[in-house]
Order: structure tokens, then sequence, then C-alpha cells
């Protein structure tokens, strides 16, 4: 009953940004797009489909919402694309991580003027899941490489989310020597008022559905043209970390955890715990490591098993060298392609998955069971020692120890 009142409130919201908008003239606005690089013309309404690159140069009085950094504009134009990865603001699938802001709220700031004022120009790196370490690599770096191919002024004032502002590893990241040359400010939960914003994305997909089309057909596709993908070391070469990828020799064997309280775990770890030390992996968690930490960690890693998280985009770090991954997924999603696997696809690697067998729900509870992202599982442990001893023997002329 809540999750149905949620969307419905969430709809709500669509359709009163959908009516103001069709209530203005749209050419005031497009007028105010200076600069729009894209071979897709959908400046204000982000699309179902991927989205190419593109970069935008607005010149318009906006107003930008503080929990989502979507911008606002003329009397009510919500410019969607204006958030890298928008489209999920039209998904209600996605409605519980990324949804519409409320109308009242904005109109209650406009009317009462709360907002933030002293900020003429700026850059708005706004994306959903900001404080998420996998969209860190995907989405923000990327931006700041488009931003950079633009010559975008490195003096503009650069908002970003305070989610991902707090982070650690976007504290370790932007002392280096490229993106230190940027003023990052956190929007801190506050409308803020601007006259020009430079706002821009990296190619976005969507879920990638292996039912509709062969799964190489659809990597292929979201891979092509994805500067992460297609441009690992220039991605990298933002980050300051030569020395630690430098010299490393890919030989570990690495068991990728998650710490209990980040959900999606493992309840029957301790029954495939032997079966990893007989194959000499190591336990890891990366909550709590640098930047650079897990950078060396991935350099050196040659055989990776992991649940699926935000972890795992950690491989990029091996992307010049042979990489095994076996991915470890909660049950409900058997149909999507991951992103990992998408990685590797691009990369080169080993890439095999096995998904898991959902705990028992506890009555009244929405934590576990299928098709819950964040609910714990179990893996078959025969399946799992088949899976690991194949990964080996398969992609090394040595036996598995």
């Amino acid at each position: 009953m809540r999750r149905a009142i949620f969307r419905l409130g969430k709809r709500t919201y669509l359709k009163v940004w959908d009516l103001l908008a069709s209530l203005q003239s749209s050419k005031p606005l497009q007028s105010g797009f200076v600069l729009w690089t894209s071979p897709d013309d959908v400046s204000r309404r982000a699309p179902d489909v991927a989205l190419m690159p593109y970069l935008c140069v607005l010149q318009r009085k906006t107003l930008m919402e503080p929990r989502r950094g979507l911008l606002i504009a003329d009397y009510g134009v919500l410019i969607e694309t204006s958030v890298s990865n928008a489209y999920t603001a039209r998904d209600p699938i996605l409605w519980e991580h990324f949804g519409p802001p409320s109308p009242l709220k904005y109109c209650k700031a406009m009317v009462l003027r709360r907002y933030r004022t002293d900020l003429k120009a700026v850059v708005s790196l706004c994306t959903a899941w900001p404080s998420n370490y996998f969209h860190f690599y995907r989405d923000f770096l990327p931006k700041i490489l488009l931003l950079e191919e633009a010559n975008i002024d490195p003096a503009l004032d650069v908002l970003v989310p305070g989610d991902l502002f707090d982070q650690p590893f976007f504290q370790e990241a932007i002392q280096s020597k490229r993106l230190s040359g940027w003023n990052f400010i956190p929007t801190r939960g506050q409308f803020i008022r601007s006259e020009s914003t430079v706002f821009c994305s990296a190619k976005q997909w969507g879920l990638l559905d292996r039912s509709s089309a062969s799964e190489p057909e659809v990597l292929s596709d979201a891979a092509a043209g994805t500067k992460f993908l297609e441009a690992p070391a220039e991605v990298l070469a933002l980050l300051d970390l030569e020395d630690a990828l430098s010299g490393a020799s890919p030989e570990r064997r690495i068991f990728l955890t998650r710490s209990g309280g980040r959900g999606r775990n493992l309840s029957n770890y301790e029954e495939i715990e032997p079966l990893l030390r007989e194959r000499k992996f190591e336990s890891v968690d990366t909550d709590g490591m640098s930047v650079r930490e897990q950078a060396r960690l991935f350099r050196e890693c040659r055989y990776l098993v992991g649940i699926h998280g935000a972890g795992l985009v950690n491989i990029i770090h091996a992307y010049d060298h042979d990489l095994s991954l076996l991915e470890l997924r909660q049950p409900g999603e058997e149909h999507l392609a991951t992103e990992y696997a998408l990685m590797c696809h691009s990369f080169g690697f080993d890439y095999r998955e096995i998904v898991g067998i959902a705990d028992p729900r506890p009555p009244g509870s929405m934590l576990n069971g299928p098709g819950n992202r964040f609910g714990s599982f179990r893996i078959d442990v025969s399946e799992f020692r088949a899976a690991i001893d194949n990964m080996i023997m398969t992609s090394s002329p040595e036996p598995p120890v």
C-alpha cells in the first residue's frame, strides 16, 4: 500500500511538470541553449532509450532543485537532461532510487525566494546515484573529460551533490593534478539560482535486457561510444595512479565480499569460505580502502570472485591485462546483463556468473525475497565449486590448487 501511494505521488509529479511545460512555448528556452553537442535533439526531456554523450551551455536563468540537482527554467520547465541518467525519473521501477522532484517545493522556493543567488555561472555535474563508487567511474570522471575537450573554463564553480562530495574516495580523487584544477562546491540541499549553466553527460544506457537479443549484440551496442569502456586509460589518467598501476604482477586470487550493513550479502558464506581457502582466494572488502589501495589490489588480481556491487568497477584498473570474473548475483534479475558483464566484454576479460537463491522473507519484511536488489541470498556450493574450478582451468594452463 505504501509503495502504491509513493508511485502515485511520483506519477502526479511528472504530470504536473509536463503540464507546466506544455503551457509554455519552448522557443525561449531553446534559444538559451547556446551549445548542445549531441546528435540527439532532446535538450529538455530525457529519452527512454540510451542517449549519446552531450555537453550543453544554457544561458538562461534556472533554479537547481536541491535533492537531485535537476534544473528548472522559466515557469516550471524541468530540464531532465541536466542530470545524467535522468531517464530514471520516468521509469517507475527506479523511482525509489531517483524520482521526479516535488513541484510544490519548487513553487514554494520561487514564491518565498528561498534560494542561493551568489553563483551566476556554474557547471553542474549532478547524476543519479551520486555517491555510488561505480557511477563515480562511469559518470563523473568521463564528464571531466568532456569538460576538458570542450575547453570549459576551470575557474567556473562546479556543483556536485553533497552525497558525492562527502565521500572519502571523492576527496582523495580531487587532490590529483587535473581534478584539483576545478573548484568543486557541494549543493548541500538548497535551491541554487544561476544565470548560465554548463551540464553534460557521458553515454547513458538503460537496463541491459539480454532476452530481447543475443547477449554479445546487447553488450556491443551498449559499449559503443561509452568513454570509460572505450578509453579506460584516459579516465584513469585523471586520478594520478601511475605509481599504483605500474610494476604490479597480476597473480592474486580475490574474493570480493560486502560488509553486512550494505545488504546483498551471502548468507551461506561460511559454507563456501573453506572452498575459497583451498583455492587460495583472499577475502577482501574494499570498504575503507583508499582509491590508490583499490587500484593496486585490482592491478594485482588475476582471478576475481565477487558479489554484485559497486566495488567490482575496480576491474577497470586491470583493463590491459588478463582477468577472469565470476560474479555472484542476487535472484530476480536473470534476464538482465550486468554492468560488469559489459565491462568484461569491452576489456576482453573472461566473465561468468552464478545467480543465487533468495533467502526466505521474514513476515512483513521487504529485505529479502526474489527481485529485491539488496536482500541476502545463498549460493549452491556444488555449483560454486564447479564454476570456480572451471574458471581457473579454462583460463590458465595450470590446474586449480
